[in-house]
């Protein structure tokens, strides 16, 4: 988005170069508007990345003050100013250091969206960044090995299908290895044992089952670690003791939701921890000493971390922190533990734990960067229940006004005569979960527009166990819409919810359930934004990247059994709306549609015959087109505009205002 001045000096609305439109011009767009959004587009989210391997330093990513994508810097003392190390035009993801040299640091970029990540060596003395991959395939999941010599990585470029492990000595490109070749595409590094020697990865074959493989890192060679079971078992997460006494693993198995399992190598030994906690393990780091477990549960969205005693199982230690999410967890040698937490009013902060005696600092916080805290609502959850008695929660983001009573912060609720307009935004994945975050540019719907957020979990979503995780596999699919009845219908009974005024919201899986929302109860949603939405599961499984079908096919049906094609054609949005087309008083809520070019998961030809039927029948449809994106925006001048569009859109097509 950019703020220009016209001849006649009246500022003006452009869309970036890269932008296409269709159905809206930024002509139509309110300088005025933009610029009364600026300050929730302004806000920078950092993420923590790594310590510096002998310096009281750390690595995080986050947007430069006057840059366009994340890059990595360094910050050197707690609240110190962070320091860029990169800079460019596209983002810098996932970053470590080298595990000796605090020198060199490893990372991945891709160009355009793309997903076609490279993996990039830093020399931060000479400041020479050096890309080691082929610059045209694949790359993920790089890592050091123990002692700073190789790195590992995966790459589908043999075929475009099978994620294959390699290995590199970084200081010579050239000496690329295929150590392992693989089947499929879900395939990650989750540890490499102390001595270099073996590594543990995941093969992901669906959300409901994984394996635990070892591989020796000098052959290739590999070995099932994870228990054959009759029932499949998901495994989330895998952990070398640091002195190779044991394996740390997360499971499902005979539970509903995952915990960690303690494998000693002297007996075979197997130890459950915690079971008693009912909820998802999402992240297990063990102290260098092994004496240290860092376990962060989700509760019910809420991230959760404990500090566990491993021969004794104690909770001894857990922070007391905002409802939020936490991103990274990491062990420095000498014990300290750091932390990455983003909740309603922080769009990122890095903690850190001493343990002796515990104590906690917070090392860097993002900032609100002028943006006024007293309009951002503090999230709050309430449940639904549908007509075959599946339950599920939803994250309540209400205008209103927060403000601190003494030393207890409160938030105050706007009460409107009639209720508010509100806007369901579903999370994408589909194996995802909404959880209670900072909202970005969303911030701007509830803080000046006094419109609802409401952000469900419906069946499917991740975090409430792997019976509530697999009710929307396959033909499963269609009983979702049952919850987004019973959510509809329950926010028509709420008295601060204005029923007549509902939109609908979401990317990727989400922007599938806003289509398929619109398609299925016609008439009851005022309009809907569909980014990066899959139209058709048919043509999505031809068209989505090679690596990446099988895993689709787990999730949502395999489109070669003639049973299975035959549920997906009903469930496909495009299908429902063309049979829909055939009555003579047809009409579609006004429909924002917002897609990126180069979008390897949800190709842009999902969108693309959407928007195509629409037009056909000249319903009203915005459609948004970044050619240098990919599976969302990422620049930010491109996400500026897709902001400003959102609140455009909603103004006109919800809120009734011209």
């Amino acid at each position: 988005m950019i703020l220009a001045q016209t001849a006649l000096g009246v500022p003006e609305v452009s869309a970036p170069t890269n932008i296409v439109t269709r159905g809206f011009t930024d002509k139509e767009f309110s300088a005025e508007r933009a610029a009364k959004l600026a300050p929730y587009l302004k806000v920078r989210p950092l993420r923590f990345q790594d310590w510096h391997p002998t310096a009281h330093a750390m690595l995080i990513t986050r947007r430069p003050a006057r840059g366009q994508v994340t890059q990595l810097h360094v910050v050197n003392k707690p609240n110190g100013e962070p320091m860029a190390l990169t800079d460019g035009a596209e983002p810098v993801r996932s970053a470590a250091y080298h595990p000796k040299d605090g020198n060199r640091i490893l990372f991945l970029r891709d160009a355009g969206g793309s997903e076609k990540y490279q993996v990039f060596h830093l020399d931060v003395a000479a400041k020479k960044t050096t890309m080691l991959t082929d610059g045209k395939h694949r790359h993920t999941g790089a890592r050091w090995s123990p002692d700073g010599r190789r790195i590992a990585y995966f790459s589908p470029k043999r075929n475009g299908r099978d994620n294959d492990l390699y290995t590199m000595d970084p200081t010579k490109p050239a000496s690329e290895k295929l150590l392992a070749k693989l089947p499929g595409g879900g395939w990650w590094i989750t540890d490499w044992s102390p001595d270099g020697r073996l590594l543990l990865v995941i093969e992901y074959l669906s959300i409901n089952h994984s394996k635990i493989h070892i591989i020796d890192a000098a052959t290739g060679e590999r070995s099932l670690f994870s228990p054959e079971t009759k029932a499949k078992v998901s495994h989330g997460l895998a952990r070398f003791d640091p002195q190779m006494r044991a394996v740390y693993y997360t499971c499902d198995e005979s539970f509903d939701f995952q915990h960690i399992v303690r494998v000693d190598f002297k007996d075979g030994r197997r130890t459950r921890f915690l079971t008693e906690i009912r909820w998802d393990v999402e992240n297990l780091k063990i102290s260098k000493d092994g004496k240290t477990l860092a376990v962060v549960h989700n509760e019910s969205g809420v991230s959760r971390l404990r500090l566990v005693d491993s021969k004794t199982q104690r909770v001894f230690y857990s922070p007391k922190l905002f409802p939020g999410v936490i991103h990274s967890v990491s062990w420095r040698a000498d014990g300290l533990l750091a932390f990455d937490h983003e909740w309603a009013h922080a769009p990122g902060e890095v903690h850190v734990l001493d343990l002796s005696p515990v104590s906690s600092v917070r090392w860097q916080s993002a900032g609100l960067d002028g943006l006024d805290p007293s309009k951002l609502p503090i999230p709050v959850s309430g449940t639904f229940t549908s007509r075959d008695g599946t339950k599920f929660d939803a994250w309540f983001y209400y205008p209103g006004n927060y403000f601190y009573k003494g030393r207890h912060a409160q938030f105050s609720r706007l009460q409107v005569s009639g209720g508010l307009p509100t806007v369901i935004y579903y999370h994408g994945g589909p194996e995802s979960q909404f959880r209670p975050r900072f909202m970005g540019g969303y911030n701007y719907l509830p803080g000046e527009l006094n419109v609802v957020l409401v952000c469900p979990n419906v069946r499917g979503s991740r975090g409430y166990g792997k019976r509530f995780l697999a009710a929307d596999n396959g033909a499963k699919r269609r009983a979702v819409m049952l919850d987004v009845e019973a959510l509809r219908n329950g926010l028509n009974e709420m008295p601060n919810i204005d029923g007549n005024r509902l939109a609908v919201m979401g990317g990727s899986y989400g922007g599938y359930m806003t289509l398929a929302s619109l398609t299925h109860m016609p008439g009851f949603f005022k309009c809907g934004i569909d980014r990066v939405g899959i139209s058709s599961f048919v043509t999505f499984l031809k068209n989505t990247s090679d690596y990446r079908r099988d895993l689709r096919r787990a999730e949502y049906g395999d489109e070669r059994d003639p049973k299975m094609l035959k549920v997906l054609e009903e469930i496909s949005p495009l299908n429902q709306m063309q049979k829909q087309m055939k009555e003579p008083n047809f009409q579609f809520s006004p429909l924002l549609i917002v897609q990126g070019a180069n979008d390897p998961r949800v190709p842009a030809s999902e969108s693309a015959q959407m928007e195509a039927a629409l037009r056909a029948k000249g319903q009203t449809v915005w459609y948004l087109l970044a050619k240098d994106e990919g599976h969302g925006f990422r620049k930010k001048a491109n996400r500026d505009f897709q902001y400003l569009a959102t609140i455009e859109f909603f103004r006109k097509h919800l809120l009734g205002k011209e």
